[in-house]
């Protein structure tokens, strides 16, 4: 059985929405829709040559998260809930911003999965 039948994660996503941030003014960010929940996933770190090519953009990253369908994020989305697949509760350390849009990852050998970058954050996304 190949990895791609089987993926080791799920994750939730979120999408970001600017709004008000009180009766001071200002702006806060939100996120009042879920892209998708429970969506298999399978999270690795990010490569040195990853990390070098975003920083060169001033983006971080710090890790990659492959999906065997386009997910249809983009920089506007937040992942959370990451945990591995079978388990009832999330990290409970954070949530990834994603920093690049899906995009077809050739490398996989198996097939094409969709690859993207995010920073882990523990700005949450409340």
């Amino acid at each position: 059985m190949s990895i791609l039948n089987d993926l080791p994660h799920v994750c939730t996503a979120k999408r970001r929405t600017i709004g008000r941030a009180g009766s001071l003014g200002g702006t806060a960010p939100t996120f009042p829709t879920t892209v998708f929940s429970a969506r298999t996933c399978w999270r690795q770190n990010a490569k040195d040559e990853d990390i070098t090519e975003f920083s060169k953009k001033g983006m971080a990253v710090t890790d990659r998260f492959y999906f065997t369908t386009d997910p249809g994020l983009s920089e506007e989305d937040v992942l959370t809930d990451v945990r591995n697949k079978g388990t009832t509760a999330g990290t409970g350390d954070g949530d990834w911003e994603v920093r690049s849009r899906a995009e077809p990852d050739a490398s996989a050998g198996l097939g094409v999965v969709y690859r993207v970058m995010a920073e882990k954050t523990t700005t949450g996304s409340t």
